[in-house]
């Protein structure tokens, strides 16, 4: 794919891309995907989270380049009492506290980043 072609930068775009990430002790941070440089989108859509005991995580967000990018992340299974801790590049972190918390994170711009439209940290 060269760097100027449109109509494949939008496909890889709007695909649903999700990325299972289960915790251990040498996975403990995890930072999303994005496109090469011609590309200009984040390639992580959706991050299902899975801890095991002990093991918390923290994902760095990428900076967006399009506004109205979104990433949706999920706590999907608690090992015993970890964290999921998203810290955007630019924007506010939050915290996933128990399994079934998700967080819904949509690009403004490059001052105010990503920002939280929906969650439950439960």
């Amino acid at each position: 794919m060269s760097a100027g072609n449109f109509f494949e930068t939008k496909r890889k775009a709007f695909k649903l891309r999700t990325k299972a990430i289960t915790t251990s002790s040498a996975l403990t941070t995890y930072t999303t995907r994005v496109g090469g440089p011609g590309d200009e989108f984040v390639v992580d859509r959706v991050i299902d989270v899975t801890t095991t005991d002990g093991n918390n995580i923290t994902i760095t967000v990428s900076n967006g380049v399009f506004e109205g990018q979104k990433l949706f992340i999920v706590f999907l299974v608690e090992g015993n009492n970890e964290t999921v801790t998203i810290t955007p590049t630019t924007g506010a972190a939050t915290n996933l506290t128990a399994a079934n918390g998700y967080t819904l994170l949509k690009w403004s711009n490059a001052t105010t980043g990503w920002v939280e439209i929906k969650a439950s940290a439960t």
